[in-house]
């Protein structure tokens, strides 16, 4: 799985202040977050995402180590808690406490939990343009993250991919469904491509071999039949000539 890395996400809490005196007035609220990559503590990153009206402000990352403003506002909230060593001390803490010191915890419920993922490749409807849509459909996987790719011929294919977000099935597994949009002639072999943290290697369903297997087996039928019929009109001649010649002999004589 050289092209996935594992992430494991585990949101812990949400913070929200209302600074309005109606509904119609400000507000904040963040995300706080751990990333883990590994049960190694050193990999474990703790993140805030910090929004202000809807809008994305500014976000922590313990790797970076600071606040980092995204927009006017937020460079001077960031630089403000960037200049705040209770600030710092307080993320140090919190990074310690709830992320790095349950690392095993999460690892150990996620492997409890982990599921494979099945998967279906078919035809969809065709669009406007005649072109054809094939779906990838991918089942019951757990966790979440997950990466699908199409390959073409066995290149890798971006353009006309549409995918869906990940929705869960309410048994803590999920599902995800990929559309490719394209215009595939016989020869052309068509590949879904799944990589989850639960397979060893990945998993691939294939459009095409089908499709050409038919062929192949029309053609069969094709040229059976024609040599069947072939072989009955040969034989009707020859009994034909039979009779003729038969008659021929017998006018002669």
């Amino acid at each position: 799985m050289t092209r996935f890395k594992y992430l494991l996400l585990c949101f812990f809490s949400l913070f929200m202040v209302d600074c309005s005196i109606n509904e119609d007035g400000y507000f904040m609220f963040a995300d706080f977050w751990c990333a883990v990559h590994s049960r190694d503590p050193k990999t474990v990153e703790y993140l805030i995402d910090w929004y202000f009206n809807k809008e994305f402000t500014m976000q922590y990352n313990s790797t970076v180590g600071n606040w980092t403003g995204l927009t006017p506002a937020g460079l001077i909230t960031a630089s403000r808690f960037n200049e705040d060593s209770a600030d710092i001390l307080q993320r140090k803490v919190e990074k310690q406490l709830i992320c790095v010191d349950n690392v095993d915890v999460v690892f150990n419920i996620t492997v409890e939990n982990m599921a494979a993922p099945s998967m279906t490749l078919q035809e969809g409807d065709h669009t406007s343009s005649h072109d054809t849509i094939l779906v990838c459909s991918v089942y019951d996987f757990y966790p979440e993250h997950i990466l699908v790719t199409w390959y073409l011929n066995g290149q890798e294919v971006t353009e006309g991919v549409t995918i869906s977000e990940v929705m869960t099935n309410g048994d803590c597994t999920y599902q995800v469904h990929s559309y490719l949009e394209c215009t595939p002639i016989l020869k052309d072999r068509v590949t879904c491509t799944v990589e989850h943290v639960s397979l060893k290697e990945p998993k691939s369903s294939y459009w095409g071999e089908d499709r050409q297997d038919h062929f192949s087996h029309v053609l069969f039928a094709f040229f059976y039949k024609f040599t069947e019929s072939f072989f009955y009109l040969s034989t009707a001649l020859l009994t034909v000539m039979d009779i003729s010649v038969g008659v021929l002999l017998q006018t002669l004589a």
